[in-house]
């Protein structure tokens, strides 16, 4: 019974110190403006991990985009595992879970995108939200999102401007690779312009 047990508890060991183990990340991010063309020369901070890594001040490395608006970095980070839902909330699928950052200006103020990608056997999973750094510098504060104008506000300031979108979309993501070979990963962001309303 004790040797069962101590299967058992090594098992579980092993199945976490795999889960935590960091691995391989190529990343190449374009930056483009509303209409597609690239942002040449544009200063940006990427970090990849989690969100709690990716959203603190220095995390990552700062570089500049090329000609093409391309930027290429490799980094280690860990991947998490979880299950997303699906069109039904009744169904959720096995992924793998990664957080990117991306620094950039916002309105003369410096905003994180964190994209979170789930990798799931269908294909990638992405979505990015805004955030501003709070008092401890850490990236942490969201926009404030205003539902009777659809538009959005900076946390700080939610009787101030109002933006119709919070500084970039994410244009296209796709993440691919496994624990052994290494993820590779490609977005796309639009840096946008603003009306007031």
């Amino acid at each position: 019974m004790k040797t069962l047990l101590s299967a058992a508890a090594l098992s579980i060991f092993t199945l976490c110190a795999q889960q935590a183990r960091a691995e391989p990340v190529n990343l190449t991010l374009k930056l483009v403006d509303e209409a597609g063309k690239p942002l040449a020369g544009h200063a940006v901070r990427v970090a990849v991990g989690s969100e709690a890594d990716v959203s603190a001040p220095g995390a990552g490395q700062r570089l500049a985009s090329d000609v093409a608006g391309v930027v290429r970095m490799q980094a280690d980070a860990t991947v998490d595992r979880r299950s997303v839902s699906s069109t039904s909330v009744f169904t959720r699928h096995p992924a793998e879970h990664l957080v990117v950052g991306v620094e950039l200006d916002l309105i003369g103020r410096r905003a994180l995108y964190r994209v979170r990608l789930d990798q799931t056997k269908a294909g990638t999973v992405g979505q990015m939200n805004a955030f501003l750094a709070g008092a401890g510098g850490r990236f942490d504060l969201p926009l404030a999102f205003h539902a009777d104008t659809h538009s959005w506000s900076l946390p700080d300031d939610p009787a101030g401007l109002r933006l119709t979108g919070i500084g970039a979309e994410l244009k296209a993501h796709n993440m691919e690779g496994s624990a052994e070979t290494g993820r590779t990963i490609t977005l796309t962001i639009a840096k946008q312009s603003f009306t007031r309303r």
